[in-house]
């Protein structure tokens, strides 16, 4: 089969196409016929070897994560899904087998099966990204109506998906992005919207419940002056520093520091399905590239270049 690979870390000039050997199911796996895959910023950050720090990547590796498609084969004793359903999930990169494949082979936790009226590439375009917006912002923070919340990088993929899940709760948003997204993000829900090239968020009045900094473009320190007496911050980018930040918090406030680790599993999976065919989360998707133009597509994203989704269509 045909794989976006790369052997070494670095920038997207170690991504090439290749001939690999089609994975195959074993016990407790399904093997999928890859429709559409989805490109997210953990793609770059694995492959330039930005997350070394939370454990060893298998090298050679298939690059993405996220995907929808068709059963192809049932290892042994799976049960519940059957050859030819249509299902999407997420891999786990770590150990080298990533979405951006003709097939891939995963076990059934880490797949759902697609409602009928969703597409491949909305599919596809949901387990990362607003798969860490409902965990964050519903699990974590738990987000309730009537309470304010702001969202850094809110016309991104995560926090598109995070301002349309507030807005169904019924919290009052904020949200931050730049200049040329301010009517898009206000669009989608955000009943204030912070233009970050002409103010600063971090020196303003308000006080939110839950800060939920999907572009991690802040720190605990920085942002707990805007946080209530109780509230929650989340930052998507678990670096060292936060997870000390973290521990002084629980020893020294009522307020909440969590660095945000994605923790993929079929009911999480379920339930982006069933928000997504109620329409409460409908990504953005800004473009669909060949396998051929992944590399140049994940360095687009990581210039920041890239506007919506970026969804993978894989012919087989």
């Amino acid at each position: 089969m045909q794989a976006v690979m790369y052997e070494r870390f670095g920038d997207e000039s170690v991504l090439s196409l290749r001939e690999v050997p089609l994975p195959q199911a074993t016990h407790g796996q399904v093997q999928v016929r890859v429709r559409v895959a989805a490109l997210n910023p953990v793609d770059f950050k694995l492959r330039s070897g930005m997350l070394r720090m939370f454990g060893r990547p298998k090298r050679p590796a298939i690059t993405g994560k996220d995907f929808a498609g068709e059963i192809s084969a049932l290892g042994a004793d799976v049960t519940g899904y059957a050859v030819g359903q249509r299902v999407f999930g997420s891999v786990d990169p770590m150990g080298g087998l990533g979405s951006c494949a003709q097939f891939v082979a995963l076990p059934t936790d880490l797949i759902a099966p697609i409602p009928g009226a969703l597409s491949d590439e909305v599919a596809a375009s949901l387990p990362v990204a607003a798969g860490t917006a409902l965990q964050a912002i519903s699990d974590i923070a738990r987000l309730q109506r009537g309470q304010a919340i702001l969202i850094t990088g809110a016309s991104g993929a995560v926090g598109t998906s995070a301002v349309q899940l507030a807005r169904s709760i019924g919290a009052r948003i904020t949200g931050v992005c730049s200049t040329a997204n301010v009517d898009y993000v206000r669009s989608i829900g955000a009943d204030q919207v912070v233009d970050y090239k002409t103010d600063d968020w971090l020196s303003g009045d308000a006080r939110f419940d839950v800060i939920f900094d999907a572009a991690a473009s802040a720190t605990f320190s920085s942002a707990r002056a805007r946080l209530t007496g109780n509230g929650v911050y989340i930052n998507t980018m678990p670096v060292p520093k936060l997870f000390l930040a973290a521990f002084v918090a629980r020893l020294t406030s009522r307020q909440r520091c969590v660095p945000f680790l994605l923790k993929t599993n079929a009911e999480l999976l379920e339930r982006l399905a069933a928000l997504a065919a109620s329409k409460v989360i409908v990504p953005h998707i800004g473009e669909v590239v060949s396998l051929s133009q992944v590399a140049a597509a994940q360095g687009r994203m990581q210039e920041g270049k890239a506007h919506g989704k970026v969804c993978v269509r894989i012919d087989t």
